[in-house]
């Protein structure tokens, strides 16, 4: 015990104290900003006085429409690997990368990289009637989903850029690096 009473470890004690307080408190407020910011992803956001849906919600039904569209490609002797890797890539991102919404970005762009090659693929081989019709629909649903993703998207985005604006400078930035506090991702390429 007389360690500990002696004026330099008390000293050296004090300041390991505070300074560990502080970089956990700055990394719970910190990572609860961020979270804020990246919920938008999954909740939707506002920006400017306007509500956009959520981003996630275009994704998901892309998944869907995807889903589709290689029963009828599948029908039709046309690969469909690729597009099933990159959805599942999409759909692992999702739910397991929640947070990391540029890696989930990314894998959306790959995504629909893909799903335009099946459709395009699709829409060049000679359909039944009732196929024709279907990818008519589907095609449909695809650009209007690619579009709402992509606005939807733009706002996210600006939600992030706000934030960046606000909190990557001195000090906080600083202290985001001393903590492993990770500033919310951009969601594609937009």
């Amino acid at each position: 015990m007389k360690f500990f009473k002696k004026p330099s470890v008390a000293l050296v004690s004090a300041i390991l104290v505070v300074y560990i307080s502080t970089m956990a408190s700055v990394n719970i407020k910190l990572t609860d900003k961020c979270i804020d910011v990246t919920d938008g992803f999954y909740d939707g956001v506002r920006v400017g006085g306007v509500d956009y849906p959520a981003v996630y919600d275009s994704v998901k039904e892309l998944c869907s429409v995807s889903d589709e569209i290689t029963v009828i490609a599948k029908n039709y002797g046309i690969n469909t690997d690729e597009l099933s890797y990159a959805q599942d890539g999409l759909e692992s991102a999702v739910a397991y990368s929640g947070d990391d919404i540029s890696y989930i970005g990314w894998c959306y762009d790959d995504f629909i990289q893909q799903l335009k090659l099946v459709e395009n693929q699709l829409l060049s081989t000679g359909l039944s009637q009732r196929h024709t019709d279907a990818m008519v629909e589907y095609s449909v649903q695809i650009s209007e989903a690619i579009e709402a993703a992509e606005t939807n998207g733009a706002a996210y985005n600006e939600t992030v850029r706000e934030f960046i604006r606000k909190y990557d400078r001195f000090p906080t930035s600083m202290w985001a690096n001393l903590t492993d506090t990770y500033f919310p991702g951009y969601f594609s390429n937009m």
